[in-house]
């Protein structure tokens, strides 16, 4: 039986963190990585940590950060497939919009507009 990927609508950080990348498009896989900076951000900045939950937050620290390594491998190429085939106008920022970004690196236009909207809804 084939094992289903969580999905991401039900677990936006376990989709992110478990979602088999190949043959992903690079605007899903902009948005996977993005929630999984919003996922560092919550384990990292969290005000409720139970000290005796130290070891679950540092395992969590090391799923993100071993699955943006493996995120980034498959980023480049899907960057140039949706290129070509006109889905992604990519393009340095220019100063003033790499001052509203955040500083977790550039993502394509579309990408970080949903971003921006999704941390505009959670303030």
């Amino acid at each position: 039986m084939k094992k289903s990927s969580p999905n991401r609508e039900k677990d936006r950080w376990e989709h992110a963190l478990a979602r088999p990348l190949r043959g992903l498009p690079f605007e899903m896989i902009e948005l996977m990585r993005a929630d999984l900076f919003e996922y560092l951000d919550v384990l990292t900045t969290s005000p409720y940590c139970d000290p005796r939950s130290r070891a679950e937050i540092d395992s969590g620290i090391e799923r993100v950060a071993d699955r943006l390594r493996k995120i980034t491998i498959y980023r480049a190429k899907a960057l140039r497939a949706a290129t070509k085939a006109g889905r992604v106008e990519w393009r340095f920022p220019s100063r003033a919009e790499t001052a509203r970004m955040p500083p977790c690196g550039p993502f394509s236009l579309p990408t970080w507009k949903d971003v921006h909207r999704h941390w505009e809804l959670a303030r």
